[in-house]
């Protein structure tokens, strides 16, 4: 583990349910989000991970799940492509930061999703 990427839990909640995990009558709570997130971001950089930020975006929860954006190899990004609507939104905001890190960003054939 040497680099990764991360998504500061700014606007993390579950506003959706798209899969069994999620329940909105559960909420997320803001302050122990931030806190556990701070903790892992601490953890891992104190361990010797060089650590990348992508903004988080309003409307978009999910993109704290960066491991989700899709999969690099070398210096090449393999887009995700995500199912649910509620999540595509992040696609754009991905390829975006992959392409200003001077990776080659790969699309997945339309309808293949991860």
């Amino acid at each position: 583990m040497r680099k990764l990427l991360l998504c500061p839990p700014d606007h993390y909640g579950i506003e959706y349910e798209i899969n069994p995990w999620m329940d909105r009558t559960h909420k997320a709570l803001p302050a122990l989000a931030r806190a556990q997130w701070q903790q892992l971001h601490d953890t891992l950089k104190r361990l010797g991970a060089q650590i990348e930020l992508i903004a988080p975006q309003q409307k978009l929860p999910d993109m704290v799940f960066t491991a989700n954006a899709g999969l690099v190899a070398g210096k090449k990004f393999i887009r995700s492509n995500f199912r649910f609507a509620e999540r595509q939104g992040e696609e754009a905001h991905f390829e975006q930061w992959f392409g200003k890190q001077d990776y080659e960003v790969v699309h997945l054939p339309e309808g293949l999703f991860r």
